[in-house]
């Protein structure tokens, strides 16, 4: 039990009332006044984000009271391309969600609306559908608390008093006096949760279903007409707990249905839909406390200013990113000549255009015999210009990709997961090189580790000590099959929370009733509405962090001879990029790896995308240990990107707190150490030994890191794959062991 919240009333210091009845059932909306808010609490915008999002229940400092936390409205600007990033990877994420959530039962059986809030699809056609209007980016500085539940027990008498709002509190006090005692009220600590999102203060009333309006309606009063009960919970389980009427003594245990999974379900059994059980829609108590009350929704992207890395995905630009793909990894495409150009333009009756792109031709030359660079790119962008319009009109046909398996993946990548998706991460590389390295490396926010700056070690200005530095990390790197290392200093890295869920992290619950487990749908619900007036706007809390980061680049050859000592299909031949072949015939790994969950079957064969993935990860996750052993950074506060189709990953701070450059520190104290220990042979033990072996290879007690950190969840993860060993257990049982990649034959 926790005391009524302390101080002022609500009334006299402006405190935020919510006049509507359903906030007895959970709900809370915006104020009717603007002028009035809830108090504030002021955290770390991390915490405020995610651990006090709007919908949290929380303790109030001294043990004051149970709060729930509100949204305050601070609009924050976000560049349009973070903005495009954040709302498509809401829109994924939602998708998955749903598609999941729908799947625990036979088609058409779970309505949209179990699964999603409203505002995460459209109500007619039961899609996925973000409306931008309905959410507004916000910084999460500060957010509101209001007391809740608004359930009260006389700790004489164990009386309750139940409150719809904080104004009726407000209005109606609790009494000094209970029956013949002085009253010694203290707020409930249980509340009922249901995965549908909703809570309820615990509570004697019920619902039912009224088939002439198809809704469901609040039962407040006895079987004799009574509405005084008290709660007996001395019990120490709550299946014992019981409401018993003050006036004829009638227990009632504690089983409420959820008022909107209720009135769905009952709705569509009335119209000849499926009998459904009374645990689809009975509600748990749990403590307010309990981490399963609330599970705050979130994503995370690297900035980019490049807004091609969001648009060239969308629908109308596919054969562009097509195009894109084949310049970044040197595909040909078979250009119209001059001469296919000039026919289309003639049979098409536009003969004057041509003479006009030739008069655009003959400046381009002449600019070029005048070394005019200012010239050179005007007329060469007028150039490709013109050429745009014909091809954008359909006069002149486009150039064709040389490599229909790459222009059709391309095409029909629609159904992959968006956080595994080699080409929207092959985009996210091309930008990342660009911006994060080339333009950063002259200004030295970014230096290549065999090339130091001052700040990041000793040996630069010293010829004789970096010839020393690099005959120490170069064989190191080519052990490694490192290409390149980059520090990145202030790497934006942009993290975003939208939504919650209750009961369940996931989309799906296991409900365990009579020895059987039934699974439910969980809906994914968006945060507390903001108070906006004459708006429906949700907070989506925005954190930006700008912090340290090391790029790494494996060398292609010798990946390329790691596949090909393990039997790894599709395996291109020298001279075609991996990353084209990878792109080709990737097989979408599903937004939650099932394929590689498997502890049992396995079976899921080897393919150059799970395999490149694998090695990436595995060799990520090994670093990620070996740089939190060294800078004084804790593994869970490291985080992990990962581009397969390019051989490459970044490992960043994470954290909203002043970056005092421990990477960069660790690197110029223990560089040498740093990468001696990613290759140890014992590092690359266990101490589970062969059980972990026998499990994939990756435990918490190795290389593992916690699941909310992981950007794979801690699938996809084998020791194996660095040292070599079992086959991953995802695999046939008859697979053959793997060829580790830092053994000697795979070294030149």
């Amino acid at each position: 039990m926790s005391r009524p919240p302390n101080g002022r009333s609500p009334q006299r210091d402006g405190g935020w009332r919510d006049r509507r009845p359903a906030a007895i059932r959970g709900g809370f909306e915006p104020p009717a006044n603007p002028d009035l808010e809830p108090p504030k609490m002021v955290r770390s915008r991390v915490q405020l984000a995610t651990s006090y999002a709007p919908g949290v229940l929380l303790t109030w400092e001294g043990g004051k009271g149970i709060c729930r936390s509100v949204p305050i409205r601070k609009p924050v600007q976000v560049d349009r391309t973070t903005e495009n990033q954040i709302f498509d990877g809401i829109r994924e994420f939602a998708e998955n969600w749903q598609s999941r959530a729908l799947s625990v039962r036979p088609a058409g059986e779970v309505a949209p609306a179990l699964a999603l809030d409203p505002d995460f699809y459209n109500v007619r056609t039961g899609q996925v559908e973000i409306d931008r209007q309905h959410f507004e980016t916000t910084d999460p500085s500060v957010v509101g608390y209001v007391p809740y539940p608004l359930m009260f027990q006389c700790g004489v008498c164990s009386r309750i008093r139940e409150f719809a709002s904080v104004e009726e509190l407000d209005r109606q006090p609790l009494p000094r006096r209970c029956g013949d005692h002085d009253g010694r009220w203290a707020q409930v600590d249980v509340v009922y949760a249901h995965w549908s999102g909703s809570i309820e203060p615990l509570s004697p009333s019920g619902y039912r279903f009224d088939p002439a309006d198809s809704r469901v309606h609040r039962i407040d009063v006895c079987t004799c007409g009574a509405r005084n009960y008290s709660l007996r919970n001395r019990a120490p389980v709550f299946s014992e707990w019981r409401f018993v009427c003050n006036e004829c003594g009638v227990a009632k245990e504690l089983k409420k249905p959820d008022h909107d999974t209720y009135e769905t379900l009952e709705a569509d059994r009335q119209a000849g839909g499926r009998q459904y059980e009374f645990i689809e829609v009975n509600m748990l108590p749990v403590s307010y406390r309990a981490n399963s009350a609330f599970y705050p929704q979130r994503g995370s992207f690297i900035e980019f200013r490049n807004a091609d890395v969001v648009d060239l995905l969308t629908e109308g630009r596919r054969f562009d990113l097509s195009r894109a793909l084949a310049r970044i990894y040197n595909v040909p495409v078979a250009e119209p000549s001059d001469a296919d150009i000039e026919t289309a333009l003639r049979n098409a009756g536009r003969t004057t255009e041509w003479a006009d792109y030739q008069d655009l031709v003959d400046m381009l030359r002449r600019a070029e015999e005048r070394g005019s660079e200012e010239g050179v790119l005007r007329w060469r962008g007028a150039i490709t210009q013109a050429r745009e319009a014909w091809y954008e009109s359909g006069v002149v046909r486009r150039g064709q990709v040389q490599s229909p398996a790459l222009v059709s993946a391309a095409l029909n990548r629609e159904g992959w997961a968006r956080r595994y998706d080699p080409i929207r991460l092959a985009l996210q590389h091309s930008a990342f090189v660009e911006e994060h390295i080339a333009e950063r490396l002259p200004v030295f926010e970014a230096v290549d580790v065999m090339t130091p700056d001052a700040q990041l070690s000793d040996v630069a200005g010293d010829p004789t000590a970096l010839a020393r530095y690099r005959g120490t990390i170069g064989p190191l790197f080519d052990t490694m099959g490192v290409e390149r290392m980059v520090l990145i200093r202030g790497l934006p890295i942009c993290e975003f929370s939208f939504g919650y869920s209750r009961v369940s992290s996931g989309p799906i619950y296991q409900r365990e009733t009579q020895g059987r487990s039934v699974s439910m749908p969980v809906r994914l619900k968006a945060f507390d509405i903001l108070p906006v007036q004459g708006a429906r706007k949700h907070p989506i809390y925005v954190t930006r962090q700008r912090n340290e980061a090391l790029y790494f680049r494996l060398n292609e050859a010798k990946v390329r001879r790691w596949l090909d000592l393990n039997n790894v299909p599709d395996t291109p031949p020298a001279g075609v990029h991996i990353g084209q072949r990878l792109i080709e015939t990737y097989q979408d790994f599903g937004p939650f790896l099932e394929d590689y969950k498997d502890r049992e079957r396995g079976g899921t064969p080897r393919s150059l995308g799970n395999y490149v993935y694998l090695l990436l990860h595995s060799l990520a996750h090994q670093l990620m240990h070996s740089l939190a052993d060294l800078s004084g950074l804790d593994a869970d506060g490291l985080g992990e990107h990962l581009f397969p189709a390019d051989l490459a990953f970044v490992l960043y701070r994470k954290g909203m707190t002043p970056d005092l450059g421990n990477i960069s520190a660790m690197w110029r104290n223990h560089a040498e150490d740093y990468l001696r220990r990613a290759i140890d042979p014992r590092l690359l033990r266990c101490g589970s030994g062969s059980l972990c072996d026998a499990r994939g290879g990756a435990c918490p007690a190795c290389i593992m890191v916690s699941e909310t950190t992981c950007i794979a969840s801690n699938q996809l993860l084998s020791r194996a794959t660095l040292r070599g060993g079992p086959a991953p257990n995802w695999e046939a049982t008859t697979a053959p062991p793997i060829v580790g990649f830092f053994t000697p034959r795979v070294q030149t």
